[in-house]
C-alpha cells in the first residue's frame, strides 16, 4: 500500500553524513597494511584514518566522526583489550559499523564480539582474493549503502519507508522492536522464541527459523534489503540503521 506524505529521520540524514573510517590495531604497522586493504575497496572520497591500541582512543579520536570501525585482531592476547573497545565504541555510538577482522592465528570467541556491539566478526586468511571479496560485500552491503530509512509503527503495527506500508503480524511487530532495542541487534533463538510466545524449552527450532524467514521475506519483497541475517549457533541479527521506531 502506498503512502502519501514524507518521513525525515534526522539521525539517518546525520549517518549520511558521516563518511569516514577508522582502522585500530595492536601496531601501527598492523593498521597501515590493512588501511591498504580497504583503501582498495572503499570508495575514492572516503577517508581513512588509522590508531593504535595503545593510545587514547577517546582523547585522540571522536567515534562520531566515522562510518565504521575496522578493529584489527592478531593474536588472541589482544582479545581482552579489543573486546574493550568494541564495548565502549558501541556504547558511545549506537549508529557505528563496527567490523572486527581476525588476522591471527589461534582460537577466538566471535559470539563475544557481537555480542559486545560488533556487527561482522570475520576470519581474514592468507588469500588475498578472499580477503577482497570480504571486503567487496561490506562495501556493497545494505548497511553500507544505507538505501533505505525504514520506521518501525507499533500503533499501526507497520513497517513504513520509500513510501511503502509493510503490515506485520503482532509478534513479527515485536521481534523487530527487540531487535531494534537492543545494542547488538541481535536475538538469540531462545528470546525470538519468548517474543513468539512459544515454550523455550519445548519448541521447535524449525518452527521459528519458517518464521524469520517469513519476516526477512516479507521486508526483502517490499523494500528490496535482506534485513535479518542468521548468526550460527546462536540466533539472528537486524542489519544496523536500517530500523527505527516511532
Amino acid at each position: 500500500m502506498m503512502l502519501t506524505g514524507k518521513i525525515t529521520i534526522n539521525s539517518h540524514r546525520h549517518a549520511k553524513e558521516v563518511t569516514g573510517i577508522l582502522t585500530i590495531g595492536r601496531t601501527q604497522t598492523l593498521v597501515e597494511g590493512f588501511k591498504t586493504l580497504v583503501t582498495n575497496h572503499a570508495p575514492n572520497d572516503i577517508p581513512v584514518d588509522t590508531i593504535c591500541y595503545n593510545n587514547s582512543f577517546r582523547k585522540n579520536k571522536d567515534a562520531h566522526s566515522y562510518r565504521a570501525v575496522f578493529i584489527v585482531i592478531d593474536s588472541p592476547q589482544a582479545f581482552v583489550e579489543s573486546l574493550a573497545l568494541v564495548e565502549n565504541m558501541r556504547a558511545d555510538n549506537h549508529a557505528l559499523i563496527i567490523f572486527v577482522a581476525i588476522t591471527g592465528r589461534g582460537t577466538y570467541n566471535k559470539m563475544k564480539y557481537y555480542l559486545a556491539g560488533a556487527d561482522y566478526c570475520i576470519k581474514f586468511g592468507t588469500l588475498t582474493d578472499q580477503n577482497s571479496d570480504v571486503l567487496s560485500e561490506f562495501f556493497n552491503s545494505a548497511e553500507w549503502q544505507k538505501q533505505h530509512n525504514l520506521l518501525l509503527d507499533p500503533t499501526r503495527i507497520c513497517l513504513i519507508g520509500d513510501y511503502k506500508r509493510l503490515d506485520l503480524s503482532f509478534p513479527e511487530m515485536k521481534i523487530l522492536e527487540a531487535f531494534s532495542g537492543t545494542k547488538s541487534q541481535i536475538l538469540s533463538h531462545d528470546e525470538i522464541a519468548r517474543i513468539m510466545g512459544l515454550n523455550i524449552n519445548f519448541y521447535d527450532p524449525r518452527a521459528l527459523e519458517k518464521s524469520i524467514s517469513r519476516l526477512r521475506g516479507k521486508i526483502k519483497g517490499l523494500f528490496g534489503t535482506n534485513a535479518i541475517h542468521s548468526i550460527r549457533g546462536h540466533g539472528y541479527r537486524l542489519i544496523r540503521g536500517l530500523i527505527s521506531t516511532a
